[in-house]
């Protein structure tokens, strides 16, 4: 038995999930924390336009950044079901297919967004020196989104050879790069934001250069190898990522029109209020996407095993914790509402009194989001791909614009509303999928 096959089907469930799933939400909370890093700095020594800017311009990043993590997440559900059923050369081709079409793809998605970034912003009601800000954020980061993309995909494979707590110290590592270059370049040297996205891209690359060497080198159980673009692979892929790209994009979209919406309703101090809502939410995101992300190589390489018993129980600890993490995050927003609000960003009283009572809203949607998610997660990792997209795509777009649509006059308000209201519409739906279709699965 290989040590990948040691550690998936012969660990007790208990000492896996806190061999794997306590490091990969600590690394995945570090990958992703410089983001909001970044937008902290950028608030604290740039001002209010620049966060604005960029606050703007991340969901258009973020959907570039999407296209790689599909390929990542899809290859690899599909890669630990074919190393379950000992189909290792199968495996090898999937992995090379998928980390060559991540880059290539990646860098057209971001080409495009960076083309059609101006006319949209002002389609969006944008000014010019908004514009302005939130184009040179955006075009810094295509420059090296070949290699920066492969952060993300290469962190899953890492995972899936049981590189667990070397994926959370390349996490680590990443946040570390990103935070110093940043420091360096808008404190030190006082640069404008095209110099924030720099300072990122450049920990992006460096940390990608380091977890791709061991696969090179072939210390790993995923190698390199020669192969071809196959259909057959490709569509498997995209297939299984789908789920994880519909969420994604879908997010994108709905935080376009919210700041379209914020705009219109409340100028950018309101576009401010939501940037900075976002940014903590793409700190607690992380942690639970790293819980079950971590363990989702061992869930499909049990269930490709066999042991769907054994791959049941993995999940059952999976959302365990994501309850705990969205409970304590839902107390702390509710609590300190205007001290989160005040690391970003300095402003009057009038906007504190505005910011405590939009982000205490928006919070309450971590008190249900887990049962969602967990959901979500679990269909993804067996491949049950379209209970996940469903899920997907009502949590992400279909209930907050619905939302939108039913609290479209109750002016700015009411958008607050959208985003909890979205989250409890979601957990209603994941129960009854959960009932109807996964159990009918497990007791088989």
């Amino acid at each position: 038995m290989s040590s990948v096959q040691t550690l998936f089907l012969g660990t007790k469930p208990s000492i896996l999930f806190f061999r794997a799933a306590i490091p990969g939400a600590i690394g995945m909370i570090a990958s992703n924390i410089y983001f909001s890093f970044e937008m902290l700095l950028v608030g604290r020594f740039l001002g209010q336009t620049a966060f604005a800017g960029g606050n703007l311009a991340m969901p258009l990043l973020l959907i570039a950044y999407a296209v790689a993590d599909m390929i990542a997440v899809g290859s690899s559900i599909v890669i630990s079901l074919k190393l379950g059923e000992g189909q290792r050369e199968e495996a090898d081709r999937i992995f090379t297919t998928a980390v060559i079409s991540a880059s290539l793809l990646a860098t057209i998605a971001a080409v495009l967004l960076t083309l059609s970034g101006p006319w949209f912003f002002r389609i969006m009601g944008a000014d010019e020196p908004l514009i302005s800000e939130a184009m040179k954020y955006l075009g810094v980061y295509t420059l090296f989104m070949p290699l920066s993309c492969l952060v993300f995909v290469f962190d899953n494979y890492l995972k899936i050879c049981g590189r667990v707590r070397f994926s959370m110290v390349m996490n680590i590592v990443l946040a570390v790069l990103s935070l110093t270059f940043e420091l360096i370049f808008l404190y030190v040297l006082r640069r404008g934001i095209g110099f924030a996205a720099l300072g990122t891209s450049l920990g992006m690359s460096i940390t990608c250069i380091i977890c791709m060497m061991p696969f090179i080198k072939g210390r790993m159980a995923l190698r390199f190898v020669r192969t071809r673009f196959s259909p057959g692979f490709l569509k498997e892929i995209f297939t299984q990522g789908l789920p994880s790209f519909l969420n994604n994009m879908s997010g994108r979209i709905t935080s376009i029109l919210m700041n379209t919406l914020l705009l219109h309703l409340g100028g950018g101090i309101a576009v401010s209020i939501y940037g900075v809502f976002m940014n903590i939410d793409s700190i607690i995101v992380p942690g639970m996407y790293g819980v079950f992300d971590s363990l989702q190589p061992a869930i499909g390489y049990n269930w490709g095993a066999g042991r769907k018993d054994r791959a049941a129980v993995i999940a059952r600890y999976c959302v365990i914790a994501l309850a705990l993490l969205c409970l304590v995050f839902s107390f702390a927003i509710e609590f300190f509402p205007g001290e989160i609000f005040s690391l970003f960003l300095e402003s009057g009283s009038k906007e504190i009194e505005l910011a405590v009572h939009a982000i205490s809203i928006m919070g309450l949607m971590y008190l249900v989001r887990w049962i969602s998610y967990s959901c979500q997660s679990f269909s993804s990792a067996i491949g049950n791909n379209r209970e996940a997209t469903v899920l997907s795509l009502c949590s992400a777009l279909i209930f907050p614009l619905l939302m939108m649509f039913i609290l479209r006059d109750t002016g700015l308000e009411g958008l607050w509303y959208v985003m909890p209201a979205s989250a409890l519409l979601t957990s209603v739906i994941s129960v009854m999928i959960y009932f109807v279709q996964i159990r009918k699965i497990i007791a088989a």
